[in-house]
C-alpha cells in the first residue's frame, strides 16, 4: 500500500463528501443506498445479542467477510483506498492516513483484523462510489451512490451475508 496523494484525497472527497462518512449529519441526502453488511438479516434484540455476539461470532463468520471482498475485488474494478480508524483506546495518537491499496491481497490481509475488532477500516471503492465501514460485531454499514448496489447484495447472499436496512 502507498499513502494517498492530496490530489487522491481530493478525489475521494469529491466523491464522499468526506473521509469520515459515518459522520455525515443526514446521509440519506447524499447516498442513494444506505444499508448494514451483516451476519443475521435484521437488528438484533439486546437479548439476542447478549447470546450471540462475541469473539467466537467473529471468528467463526470472518471467512465470509473476506470472501465478500474477495468477490466484490473480482466483479468490480478501480481504485481502493482505505482510512484507518481509531478504535477507543487510540483516539489520542491517532492521525488519519488514507491509502491506496495496490494489490487485492493487501485489503483481504486487513479485513480479519477489522472482524477482530483489532482496527477498524474504511474502504472506499472509488469506481462503485461505495465505501463499507468497519464497526463492532461484524455490522459494516454499506454507502453508495452505485448505479448497480444490487450487486452488492447478490454477492453478500453468495456468502451466506446480509445487506440490511439501516
Amino acid at each position: 500500500m502507498k499513502r494517498a496523494t492530496e490530489e487522491e484525497l481530493s478525489k475521494l472527497i469529491e466523491i464522499f463528501s468526506e473521509l469520515e462518512v459515518e459522520e455525515i449529519e443526514n446521509p440519506n441526502s447524499f447516498f442513494k443506498h444506505i444499508g448494514i453488511l451483516d451476519v443475521y438479516p435484521r437488528c438484533l434484540s439486546i437479548e439476542e445479542a447478549a447470546l450471540l455476539l462475541g469473539r467466537d461470532h467473529n471468528d467463526r463468520h470472518e471467512p465470509q467477510y473476506v470472501q465478500y471482498f474477495q468477490r466484490c475485488l473480482q466483479l468490480m474494478t478501480g481504485l481502493v483506498y482505505i482510512l484507518k480508524q481509531p478504535i477507543f483506546s487510540e483516539l489520542k495518537r491517532f492521525e488519519k492516513e488514507v491509502y491506496k491499496v495496490e494489490d487485492s491481497k493487501e485489503l483481504l490481509n486487513l479485513i480479519p483484523y477489522i472482524a477482530r475488532e483489532e482496527c477498524f477500516y474504511n474502504i472506499y471503492l472509488m469506481e462503485v462510489k461505495t465505501v463499507v465501514i468497519g464497526n463492532f460485531d461484524l455490522s459494516w454499514p454499506i454507502y453508495s451512490n452505485s448505479d448497480n448496489f444490487k450487486i452488492f447484495n447478490e454477492i453478500a447472499r453468495e456468502v451466506n451475508l446480509y445487506i440490511r436496512n439501516s
